[in-house]
């Protein structure tokens, strides 16, 4: 029998929309340069549309019905309130059904078919039983308010990767450890990474988050926006007509800044890198 939960434990924020990192072309998804928002509310969208730029367009969700909007914007730096319990990470294995399991690197939520529906089996981690495979992702997920949007909930953005797994939870709560109480504000950034790895050169995006205000200024309070009592929960673990997340996208790019020798190369037409193979 499913345990029942206490009323003073329900209660959450609604999803206003999504910030998102890419776009999905007819190959796959494509890393984009600035934000982009998609969401329900039509008139949200056009108000961000007015502030960082871009053209709004109707937007189906995959295996949804429900008519939505998207705009790409031209900005890549855009103003965020952080509510409390604005973040988290869990390792995850998502398939086209769904999310197949959800861990903390220590016990895993898997999802369950009982005669009474849907329900969550938790069990040890099943990487650990599987002798070292990982099959699960860091999946990080921030949820924010738009301070110029008309309030309608928070807007959420999910990343699959090390980087904003390892930086952003960490920023999150030394900016809330600084200031215990209220609405903090800061901005959220794409900020454009490359890496050198056998010899090839892969450029992609990472969300980050940072302050405008010092470290002094917050600690005073100069900071504090307001307070908001409600805090964001997690997500569930969804059954298996989810939809995929967003993930943090990597454009891998096959080439050299520097060619090594004996390789036939030719000048990139869209650099970095600068070559790329004949």
């Amino acid at each position: 029998m499913r345990e029942v939960t206490p009323l003073r434990n329900l209660g959450r924020v609604p999803e206003q929309g999504r910030i998102r990192l890419g776009v999905k072309t007819e190959r796959a998804m494509k890393a984009l340069d600035t934000f982009r928002f998609t969401s329900a509310d039509h008139d949200a969208i056009c108000q961000v549309a007015d502030i960082y730029g871009g053209v709004v367009g109707k937007w189906m969700p995959p295996r949804s019905k429900q008519q939505q909007w998207e705009v790409i914007t031209g900005s890549s730096d855009i103003r965020v309130f952080l509510p409390p319990n604005s973040i988290d990470v869990w390792y995850e294995q998502w398939s086209g059904g769904g999310c197949l399991r959800r861990c903390d690197g220590v016990t895993v939520s898997i999802p369950l078919k009982t005669p009474d529906g849907m329900d969550t089996d938790i069990e040890p981690c099943l990487c650990q039983k599987e002798q070292g495979q990982q099959k699960c992702s860091p999946y990080t997920r921030l949820n924010v308010i738009l301070p110029e949007i008309k309030f309608g909930g928070v807007w959420r953005l999910e990343s699959k990767g090390w980087n904003a797994a390892n930086e952003m939870p960490s920023m999150a709560t030394m900016l809330q450890q600084m200031q215990t109480m209220g609405l903090m504000e800061g901005r959220l950034i794409l900020e454009h990474r490359s890496r050198v790895s056998g010899g090839q050169t892969k450029h992609f995006v990472v969300p980050r988050l940072a302050m405008d205000t010092s470290p002094m200024e917050i600690l005073s309070g100069e900071a504090k926006v307001g307070s908001l009592q409600q805090s964001v929960a997690a997500p569930e673990l969804e059954a298996a007509d989810s939809v995929i997340v967003d993930a943090e996208i990597v454009q891998e790019v096959e080439g050299w800044d520097t060619p090594p020798a004996g390789v036939p190369v030719k000048k990139n037409p869209n650099p970095p890198p600068k070559f790329i193979p004949a």
